[in-house]
């Protein structure tokens, strides 16, 4: 029996294995379904699925053989496991943050435990680090961005040659740069319209309450505690609270910057539906050039290449297609071929055409 996403509840089992858009599998059959593998499912942008028909009597008993499923499911054993590895993250900071913005004090402990186990998995899954947008809900943006930054943070520190200490101490200084954020009215925060001056003002002294909430850790060091503030300084002086730039900035912030400015363009908004990386990079060669450091640009960059090869995506046209090709002079216009007519597009010689979403 199929039915929509929308239907499917906890207790139904599936009646065959799920196999994602890029023919891998997400849960095979006979898996019983529990919320957070339909947040997985719906998070891969499944429209629909096979389940087992069920009587009321049965009133979707659920034998030992698929509590052995929902097991496996939950301890890593299928696809979605640095998912829910991921959403288990995003709930933890979110409960940390709501105690922040209550007056408790940041932890360092809880904090690490959170973002450190999740950091050495994600270098086992790195192919998923640029698809967290798919997984951001609007509603819980703030938290899904943190955990987000801390990630993204972490691969790029590692793409540039850092050592696994640095790497975590990265990652940890792009989970907690908005922190402060726990001392900006949620009112404001939550905010689905245009923020008044004095509203973006608040906003943007974030940085120094995260600052302030760090400053007094003895834990923490002194780069991870300098990267929080310096997050929204850009190389060229442009950036906030304090002006700074170049040399003056901190190298972990450097990073932290970049991983911060990516994923807040790719997640959705209230303003905006979400974006692909590629129209992402491209936006930001063109309109915040000269803002970042170069070095960590080319880390994205060659990400994206790396991670192209293959990928299936959909084109603002509204057609299926895949990469074929990438040339390293336009990373983000590559040669795709449509699913439908075997057709190959060069995307640099199509100003009118981009990618609108990796699949």
């Amino acid at each position: 029996m199929k039915i929509h996403i929308n239907q499917l509840q906890e207790g139904h089992i599936l009646s065959k294995d799920l196999i994602s858009a890029t023919k891998k599998p997400l849960a095979y059959k006979k898996t019983v379904v529990t919320q957070s593998i339909k947040e997985a499912f719906q998070a891969f942008l499944i429209k629909e699925v096979d389940v087992e028909e069920y009587t009321d009597q049965e009133s979707r008993i659920v034998n030992s053989d698929a509590n052995d499923e929902v097991e496996a499911v939950e301890q890593g054993d299928l696809l979605p496991n640095f998912y829910q590895v991921y959403l288990d993250a995003v709930q933890s900071y979110k409960h940390i943050f709501n105690s922040w913005q209550s007056g408790v004090l940041i932890d360092i402990g809880k904090v690490r435990q959170i973002i450190i186990p999740l950091v050495k998995k994600s270098q086992d899954h790195e192919d998923e680090i640029l698809k967290l947008y798919h997984y951001c809900k609007q509603e819980e943006y703030i938290y899904h961005h943190s955990i987000s930054v801390a990630l993204l943070s972490a691969f790029l520190a590692k793409r540039l040659g850092y050592m696994q200490g640095d790497i975590n101490q990265i990652a940890l200084t792009g989970l907690l740069c908005d922190c402060g954020m726990a001392k900006v009215s949620p009112s404001i925060i939550q905010k689905s319209v245009t923020l008044t001056e004095t509203e973006y003002h608040d906003i943007k002294q974030h940085p120094v309450h995260s600052y302030n909430l760090l400053k007094n850790v003895m834990s923490i060091k002194e780069g991870v505690k300098l990267g929080v503030l310096q997050h929204h300084e850009r190389i060229d002086g442009s950036g906030y609270p304090l002006g700074v730039k170049g040399e003056q900035l901190n190298p972990y912030s450097k990073i932290v910057a970049l991983a911060d400015t990516y994923q807040a363009m790719v997640a959705v908004r209230p303003y905006r539906s979400k974006q692909s990386p590629f129209k992402v990079f491209e936006q930001m060669m063109q309109d915040e050039f000269g803002k970042f450091d170069i070095k960590v640009l080319n880390a994205l960059k060659q990400a994206l290449i790396k991670f192209s090869a293959g990928t299936k995506v959909r084109l603002s046209d509204g057609f299926e297609a895949e990469i074929v090709f990438v040339d390293e002079k336009y990373p983000t216009r590559p040669l795709v071929k449509y699913d439908h007519s075997e057709e190959i597009i060069i995307l640099k010689d199509r100003n009118d055409l981009f990618i609108e979403e990796l699949l």
